[in-house]
């Protein structure tokens, strides 16, 4: 009896840790960054705003695709590296605000010591299209969202 109850417990250990493990996404060698805005305009403000920003600098940003929810593009460093952009746009109900969530990735894998450089290329473009003066505007990341925040030297 009590094989059989070690048996079970090992059986129930052992779905339970693959449970565990499946559910889990591949870690990420890339260096990334992800931040959270708030504005106190639309969205349609903000995303032409935004469409603004990166049309304003041709040598470094590229503009992709653009839909009212979401802007890609990517940004080219001065190595000739390519990162990717993505600002996902949806309104807030209560304040008619504008909730985004921005990201940059860097494809190369030594890139994770990148010294802020994925912050830079979201922040440069919020900040150049003036939306980091909006009324209402807030910035939420930290150094686990956004590897190299806190070195960055763009602020």
């Amino acid at each position: 009896m009590a094989a059989r109850t070690v048996f079970v417990a090992c059986l129930l250990f052992l779905g339970m840790s693959l449970m565990i493990t499946s559910r889990r996404p591949a870690p990420s060698s890339n260096a990334f960054c992800r931040i959270i805005w708030l504005f106190g305009v639309p969205c349609d403000q903000v995303n032409m705003a935004i469409v603004t920003g990166i049309k304003g600098d041709k040598k470094s940003y590229k503009l992709g695709p653009v839909t009212p929810d979401q802007i890609l593009a990517n940004h080219t460093s001065k190595d000739g590296e390519v990162a990717n952009l993505n600002f996902t746009m949806n309104s807030t109900t209560l304040s008619m605000g504008c909730h985004v969530q921005g990201s940059s990735v860097s494809p190369f894998w030594f890139s994770p010591f990148d010294n802020g450089t994925n912050y830079c290329n979201l922040y440069k473009v919020i900040k150049g299209s003036g939306l980091n003066k909006t009324p209402g505007f807030v910035e939420f990341t930290n150094e686990w969202l956004c590897l190299g925040f806190g070195a960055s030297v763009c602020k």
